[in-house]
């Protein structure tokens, strides 16, 4: 009975030990480019999100702050990057534009890892 409790404190201990080698990434591990769409009638911005991380993720959310000329907050919005992003890859996403933004500053918010780097096997 004491090897069966052993046994499984042991394995405990080694799954928290690789939980925390497998640390999410920050969000500073995420690429964003914009653009504005060409359609007066309909103001809208379209970019990408790149996922510089070894981590699949997914419900990606950008905080999109608009900025007068002089770099200045006039509003801000939220916008979804569309699906799974997988590491090295990117999504893409659209929001209405800021009234009065002549400028964007677009950061990641939130994601949701959706699994972890393959540990490769040596041979």
């Amino acid at each position: 009975m004491k090897a069966l409790g052993f046994g499984l404190a042991l394995m405990l201990l080694a799954t928290v030990a690789w939980g925390q080698d497998q640390r999410p990434p920050a969000t500073d591990a995420f690429r964003v480019s914009w653009d504005r769409e060409t359609d007066p009638v309909d103001r809208r911005i379209e970019g990408r999100v790149h996922n510089d991380s070894p981590f699949r993720v997914t419900d990606v959310r950008l905080e999109v702050q608009g900025l007068d000329a002089g770099g200045r907050p006039v509003g801000r919005t939220f916008a979804w990057a569309l699906g799974d992003i997988a590491p090295g890859g990117d999504s893409s996403f659209v929001t209405e534009a800021v009234p009065g933004a002549v400028t964007y500053r677009i950061t990641v918010v939130s994601y949701d890892v959706v699994s972890g780097p393959v540990a490769r096997e040596s041979r």
